[in-house]
Parts: structure tokens; C-alpha cells; sequence
């Protein structure tokens, strides 16, 4: 699969056993350093924040790079197996989902999948460990430190002349409203954990891409279009759909299931929405037009660019504002064209090839 470059020289084993190694060092690393008070712990700590990134992007990289391919699964085997015996099991589980993730990310450029199901098939691998540290830690435990920690602060900034039922009468209030706040988020906290997956997924996708390409070899690019002719899945409005089915049941916990799908939907949908209006602004303004809008609109009206982005999206999907359907073919044509001249034009950058090849 690699164009000529400097992977060329490495043995074929070399990858898997480097991402086996940091794996193992940063594992331990977190579980000696987590719990530790001293400043240079909580230093370190931070600093490894970025590692089950850099886990995943060494894991993708050693499923590419390495040879045969196989020695990549085997050796997130033997850090697991490792792992287990030599680290409490928890800050294994935090990195498995991450190894995985890094491993299907090189298994989809190796194999040319569909961009939208590899976003996806990663967002799944890491939700296991998401789900765990919502077992581990409650959600609605975090909300109430975190509203526990508002009363106190509130508290404290109180006028000091106030009396003692003033005090509690606004300390009552407060904490109704916290508790509201805290029972809404609780309540749509598993949508906004899936946009978070959905994102890290597509950042591990982007980093083990770069990471490839750096390394001189040719990894598989998928067509991504300029911003303003982005369109998401039809299928995602079917989850539209489908979460508007659950609400309407009034069930408890299917309803708030059917909330969460379509605040998800929504949310994916407005992505496409807000590319049409940017694709529009393009048409009938200025560079420097289009700055100033962006900005006034993304300071002061950013709910009404979100919500009119998921109406223009839905309608997109079915009118195709932009039409792009109608142009699709003409470009498609246009883009193999440039192909055969790009090849000519730079014989370094080689097209991919399809994985494995052992």
C-alpha cells in the first residue's frame, strides 16, 4: 500500500511494536500519576490529556505501516493481555476503546470503506468506554457537584447586610433553578455525548490520515467537497423521523429516547443547513461581506443560525437547494480528468492501493 517513502525502511514489524510500547508506558503512566497531589503529578496529568489520541493515531499508523498487517491486532492483543496484569483494569478500559478506534480508522483507509460508516464505526468503538465512565460516574452525580458548587459560590457573593430568610429565600430559588438545569442536561446528555463521539471519531479519522501522509505514504482520500456543498446522509433524517415516533409515544424513557435522536438529527442536519447558507451568502456577497455576517451572526444570533440550519438542512435534502445532484455528474467527470494529470504532474504522490497487501 505505501508509495515510496521512508516507511519503506523500516522492518515490518516496527510500527506495531512501537504503538505496543507507548501504549504500555502511557498506561502506566496514568494509572501511577492518577491520585497523586503533588503538583508535578497533576502536571503530568495534564500533559497526557491528548494520549488516547495519540494511542489511536500509533494504532491506525501501525495497522498501515506494518507487515504483514496481522502483527498490528496482535500486538493490541498483547497490550491488553499486558495491561490486564500490570495497571488496575480501569485505565486499561480507558485506552482499549481508543486502540480500537486507531485500528479501524487504518482498516478503512486500507479498505476504501464509505466516509459516513467509518465515522460511524468509530464513533461506536469508542462508546463502550463512554458508556463505562457514565457507570463509573453518574451524570446526574457530576450535575450535582457541579450545581452543589454554584450554591456555594452564590453564597458567597450574597450582600452581607442581607438577613437570614433573605439568604434562604434566594438560596431556595437558586437551587430550583439549578435543579431544573441540572434535570434538562441529564436529560439530553446522552445527544450531546453522541455529536461528542461523532466529532472525536472524525478528528481520529483526520489525525491517522495526516500521520500516513506525512510518513510519505498514500493513503486512501475520500472526497470531501468544499464547505459550502457539504450534505450529510439521507438516512439521517430517517432518525429524524424515527425520534419524532418515540416523542409522540409519551413513554417515559421512550420519549426521552426519541428527544435525544432528534436533538441528534438535528444537530447533524443543521451542519448541512448552515453549508447551504453559506454557500448562498457566497453568491451574493463579498469577501469581506461574508466576514462581517458570519461574525455579527455567529456572536449575537448563533440559536438562529442553528435553528434555521436545521430547517434548511431537512428541506436541502429533499429540494437540493445548492444542486448539487444535477452537477454531481459533470464534476465526477471533471475530477478524473484532473486525475490522470495530477499523476502525470507529481509522480511522488502514487494513488492508494487497496488493503492488505502482505
Amino acid at each position: 500500500m505505501p508509495s515510496p517513502g521512508m516507511t519503506d525502511r523500516w522492518p515490518g514489524f516496527a510500527t506495531p511494536v512501537v504503538a505496543l510500547l507507548v501504549t504500555l508506558l502511557l498506561t502506566w503512566l496514568m494509572a501511577a500519576l492518577t491520585g497523586g497531589t503533588d503538583a508535578v503529578s497533576g502536571l503530568v496529568l495534564l500533559i497526557l490529556m491528548p494520549a488516547p489520541l495519540v494511542v489511536a493515531v500509533l494504532w491506525g499508523g501501525a495497522l498501515l505501516i506494518g507487515r504483514p498487517h496481522r502483527l498490528a491486532p496482535l500486538a493490541a492483543l498483547a497490550w491488553l493481555a499486558a495491561g490486564w496484569f500490570m495497571v488496575p483494569h480501569d485505565f486499561v478500559y480507558q485506552l482499549a476503546g481508543y486502540v480500537v478506534a486507531g485500528l479501524l480508522a487504518g482498516l478503512a483507509m486500507g479498505m476504501r470503506w464509505r466516509l459516513d460508516a467509518t465515522v460511524l464505526i468509530i464513533a461506536a468503538a469508542l462508546c463502550p468506554i463512554l458508556l463505562w465512565t457514565a457507570i463509573q460516574v453518574p451524570v446526574t452525580e457530576q450535575l450535582e457537584l457541579y450545581s452543589d458548587e454554584m450554591l456555594k459560590a452564590l453564597e458567597q457573593n450574597l450582600p452581607a447586610n442581607a438577613s437570614e430568610e433573605q439568604r434562604t429565600k434566594a438560596l431556595a430559588e437558586e437551587k430550583r433553578k439549578l435543579d431544573q438545569i441540572t434535570a434538562l442536561a441529564a436529560k439530553v446528555y446522552p445527544s450531546v455525548l453522541g455529536v461528542g463521539v461523532l466529532g472525536q471519531a472524525g478528528i481520529i479519522l483526520a489525525l491517522v490520515w495526516l500521520a500516513i501522509r506525512a510518513l510519505g505514504m498514500a493513503p486512501h482520500r475520500w472526497r470531501v467537497p468544499p464547505f459550502s456543498r457539504w450534505r450529510v446522509p439521507f438516512y439521517v433524517v430517517w432518525v429524524l423521523v424515527l425520534g419524532l415516533g418515540l416523542l409522540v409515544t409519551r413513554l417515559p424513557w421512550l420519549a426521552n429516547a426519541g428527544l435525544n435522536l432528534v436533538l441528534l438529527a438535528a444537530g447533524v442536519l443543521s451542519v448541512q443547513g448552515t453549508a447551504v447558507q453559506f454557500f448562498v451568502t457566497g453568491r451574493m456577497m463579498s469577501g469581506p461581506g461574508r466576514v462581517i455576517y458570519w461574525l455579527v451572526m455567529g456572536f449575537f444570533f448563533a440559536p438562529l443560525v442553528l435553528a434555521s440550519g436545521v430547517v434548511l438542512g431537512l428541506v436541502d435534502q429533499w429540494w437540493d437547494i445548492r444542486r448539487l445532484d444535477s452537477d454531481a455528474e459533470q464534476a465526477d467527470d471533471d475530477e478524473d480528468d484532473n486525475d490522470g494529470d495530477e499523476a502525470d504532474d507529481d509522480p511522488g504522490d502514487a494513488p492508494d492501493e487497496r488493503f492488505p497487501q502482505d
